[in-house]
């Protein structure tokens, strides 16, 4: 009964669940009565003086209990109201007894954009300044409420109690982050806290504050992107999920004067990694956009390597484009080797310099297994291989990315080579293996080292199959080997490859229109058909009826397996005589499969990282880009045959090379680096933004233009104080009373 009192003089509850405490009230009366049945009538001769004295006050003593009874059921109600927070519309006869307490939302954009700076002050500096003028006119005294919410990759609730607290927090703000902005993460935060604070009446009074440098990008991703994004999808939810409660954010442009800021930034450090090798040049390219709406000239751009610092060049950068400036490198020793690429700092300083870490292995260990050696060059399928992956004998040119060693296979069977001493064995046209150096390449494969299979009339598919290939994917081949296919006449006819995988490193050379023929028109008269794992990638089919695989991937462990299903011998394929597709192929695939997997040493800001390293680590120590030093929490555990893994590193917040420093070892570094995005500082103009939403109300930041604000609508009040002071009141009462009628009936005749 007193829940539906309730409901009925109050518009709503901040806490609606709790208003069922009213019940409580009954337990006051409940006690009263069980009381009342615990005395049973006995007879006794004085009792009759007893009842005449108590005809003369029972009505006195009824209505005294009474009252007390009221009292205590009293006091439980209300106290159990003031917890649920009843409230009530500004209309409502009740509203004078109300407080306008206010409960507001401040988003601060910290996006590493907030970074721009005009004069001596940075567009988060504004922020963080405008914020304290909003939270000074709050009165926590008055129950005033207020969170501070720093948006960036994530949202941070920085502060959620008193405006004190707030004052605190944003004092201590000082640079933003290096984060790009995740608008829709911060604002689907803040409908969370409306729909909390509504409770069940689905209208919120929260006041949200949007202190933003108004990115273009931020509200309309698809503007820098191309394409919309998901985030399309996420913002305006959060929007419709504010508006239908009557939430309003409001915006305040605290941004740069101009439309379109100018700004240059490094936005892309181009390496070809497929290339990389000790002694050998590479080139490597710095791209400079310009988001500006005025092209530059003369931009001076630097790199240094290893810290090492090159001569200077400069470019010219059209207005919202780009240029590429390209830098000659050679890395003299293999190892983890840092790039960094400068610009002359402007007014967003965060994006003039961009760091990579480049991983330099040394030459690639092969072995080449010659399965049919012939004198005759021109039927020695490996004497091709080994042609391919030979020094090209330039002393000008350096190095060799490659290290080859040609055996046959009783070179396996007797130990005279040890597989141990390769990064990656090529079998060529084997007729068999031993089950013993099958134990063997299992082993080297599962410690990270790689393995391609060619096949051709030498081989024993049956024996392949039996020690080489598990049902399961346990073994080490990617397929199970059938029979031959041929051509019924090599003049007549030949298959091609009709498919592949463009984007597969192995075949990335052939994606471009005008490489691809060099891989899909080439002439293949024989293969062997083979049944793929399901968990195998097929990278290339033929064009027979069967659409048979003609290269076949798998992972074996820490290492990999490349099968190909026809030769390298000119009787099964025209591959040898074309050496414009012979050698781009032959090098990526075992640059691909004989390169360890690893981790990139270059991550997104925020992002976690974890090295692995060919020596066990002591005590290592993360040393940050501005040089502060921070030790790594865990222990280091194995990963492999020789290969440790650090514990992962998540600190990565700002961006800039890192290293890790070892007590016994040589530095080794790492990179954060920023997303591109952010460098485009186009703004949104009021009009577009009022246009985006309803929920997105554009107001001033200027104090002489805040009367122009829209008016904010009278807030429901909240009535728990003057309900709380009841209960307090109810129970004072109830304890007076109490005493005055213990005293009066001891006294009383």
């Amino acid at each position: 009964m007193l829940s539906a009192l309730s409901l009925a003089l109050f518009e709503g509850f901040v806490h609606p669940a709790l208003v069922a405490g009213t019940a409580l009230a009954a337990v006051p009366l409940i006690i009263h009565l069980l009381n009342r049945q615990r005395h049973k009538p006995m007879p006794w001769a004085a009792m009759r003086f007893v009842l005449a004295a108590y005809k003369k006050t029972r009505r006195r003593a009824r209505f005294e209990n009474l009252i007390l009874l009221l009292l205590r059921m009293a006091a439980v109600a209300l106290f159990a109201l003031a917890i649920a927070r009843p409230f009530v519309g500004k209309d409502d006869v009740l509203a004078g007894l109300t407080e306008t307490r206010r409960d507001v939302v401040l988003v601060l954009d910290g996006s590493a954009s907030t970074g721009w700076r005009e004069g001596t002050r940075s567009v988060f500096e504004a922020i963080t300044a405008r914020a304290r003028e909003l939270v000074l006119e709050l009165d926590g005294t008055r129950g005033d409420r207020v969170r501070v919410v720093l948006a960036a990759g994530a949202p941070r609730l920085l502060s959620w109690r008193t405006p004190d607290e707030a004052l605190d927090v944003i004092g201590a703000l000082r640079d933003p982050t290096d984060e790009v902005l995740d608008l829709a993460a911060a604002l689907s935060e803040v409908a969370g806290y409306a729909e909390e604070q509504s409770g069940t009446s689905q209208k919120s009074e929260l006041e949200v504050r949007l202190l933003s440098d108004l990115q273009k990008r931020d509200f309309v991703p698809s503007a820098a992107e191309g394409t919309a994004q998901p985030g399309d999808a996420r913002l305006f939810d959060a929007l419709d999920r504010l508006n239908a409660l009557g939430v309003k954010v409001r915006v305040e442009d605290l941004g740069p004067r101009e439309r379109v800021p100018s700004n240059l930034a490094i936005a892309d450090l181009a390496v070809p990694e497929s290339e990389v090798a000790v002694d050998l040049p590479i080139e490597v390219g710095v791209r400079v956009a310009n988001w500006g709406s005025t092209a530059a000239a003369g931009v001076r751009v630097a790199l240094e390597v290893d810290g090492e610092r090159r001569p200077a060049k400069l470019l010219d950068v059209p207005a919202r484009g780009s240029a590429t400036e390209v830098f000659s490198v050679v890395f003299r020793s293999a190892g983890a080797h840092s790039l960094v690429a400068r610009l002359e700092s402007d007014r967003l300083a965060i994006d003039d310099a961009r760091a990579s870490v480049l991983a330099v292995p040394p030459p690639l260990a092969i072995l080449l297994v010659d399965g049919a050696p012939s004198s005759d060059v021109a039927e020695d399928e490996v004497g091709y291989l080994a042609a391919v992956l030979a020094p090209l004998g330039d002393d000008a040119l350096g190095g060799s990315p490659f290290e080859t060693r040609v055996v046959e296979p009783s070179a396996l069977r007797d130990g005279s080579v040890s597989i141990d001493d390769f990064d990656l064995i090529w079998l060529a046209n084997v007729d068999a293996l031993s089950d013993g150096v099958v134990e063997k390449l299992e082993r080297r494969v599962a410690a990270g080292a790689g393995l391609v299979v060619s096949l051709g009339d030498q081989v024993q598919a049956e024996v392949y199959d039996r020690r080489l290939f598990r049902a399961d994917g346990s073994g080490l081949l990617p397929a199970e080997l059938a029979g031959r296919v041929a051509v019924r006449s090599r003049r007549e006819s030949y298959y091609r490859a009709q498919d592949f995988d463009a984007q597969h490193p192995a075949l990335a050379f052939f994606a471009d229109e005008k490489w691809r023929p060099l891989f899909s028109e080439v002439p293949i008269y024989e293969f062997v058909a083979v049944r793929p794992l399901a968990s195998a990638h097929v990278l290339a089919r033929l064009d027979d009826d069967a659409t048979s695989p003609l290269l076949v991937e798998k992972a074996f462990d820490r290492g990999r397996v490349l099968l190909w299903t026809t030769s390298i011998d000119v009787d099964w394929t025209r591959l040898p005589e074309s050496p414009r597709t012979l050698v781009p192929l032959v090098h990526e695939i075992v640059r691909y499969v004989g390169r360890p997997r690893g981790s990139s040493r270059n991550v997104a800001v925020g992002r976690g990282l974890e090295l692995e390293l060919p020596f066990f680590p002591r005590s290592p120590v993360i040393v940050k880009p501005d040089g502060a030093r921070a030790g790594l929490a865990g222990e280091p555990v194995i990963a492999g045959p020789a290969a440790w893994r650090l514990p992962r590193i998540d600190d990565t917040a700002r961006v800039g090379l890192y290293r890790v420093e070892l007590a016994d070892g040589a530095a080794q570094p790492f990179a954060v680096q920023f997303d591109a995005r952010e460098s485009d500082l186009e703004r949104l103009a009021s009009t577009e933004l009022a246009g985006l939403h309803p929920a997105l109300v554009p107001v001033s930041s200027l104090a002489t233009e805040r009367t122009n604000e829209p008016e904010q609508t009278a807030p429901q009040g909240e009535l728990w104080r003057w309900l709380a002071l009841a209960a307090l009141a109810a129970l004072v009462l109830e304890t007076l009373w109490s005493a005055w009628i213990g005293r009066s009936r001891s006294v009383r005749p």
